[in-house]
């Protein structure tokens, strides 16, 4: 992947995969996956609760984590999302890429589903970052497109 020369990559210590992190500056950090068990990146349901079940509460509940609603029927999770997912191929491979709806709130990054078969395991590849910096997110998202993978025998 062609990269600013000031971003810098780091070796993590990986279970069954081989895992890392490119530090971009100060503010971000992006982090990969290679390996059979790499995050697909997907965006967890809203967590919308009624406003109705409150009052059956006996303890204390912090409620900003989630989306307190009169009626969760008639809600549209879609306008709580995060993220938007768009799909391209990138060095052959079919490419999830996640960009946040507002920049800089969420995961910025990409997923690629199959890139060999390392022995019973299909080798997956994630490589994203959170709440990047606008300018960092556009660098990222570009720098992506020139990913290259050394094809396995």
């Amino acid at each position: 992947m062609e990269t600013p020369i000031s971003w810098t990559k780091i070796n993590l210590q990986g279970i069954d995969s081989y895992v890392g992190a490119i530090i971009v500056d100060r503010a971000d950090t992006l982090r990969f996956d290679l390996g059979p068990f790499a995050n697909t990146l997907t965006e967890e349901r809203p967590p919308i609760i009624d406003s109705s079940t409150l009052k059956y509460m006996t303890k204390p509940f912090d409620t900003s984590d989630y989306i307190i609603v009169k009626d969760h029927r008639n809600v549209d999770e879609d306008k709580y999302k995060k993220q938007n997912i768009s799909w391209d191929t990138i060095d052959g491979y079919v490419t999830k890429i996640i960009q946040p709806i507002r920049s800089g709130e969420g995961i910025t990054g990409i997923y690629i589903d199959s890139l060999w078969k390392e022995r019973a395991d299909i080798q997956r590849f994630n490589l994203y970052g959170n709440n990047l910096t606008p300018q960092n997110e556009k660098t990222f998202l570009q720098a992506i497109r020139t990913l290259h993978f050394k094809r396995q025998k």
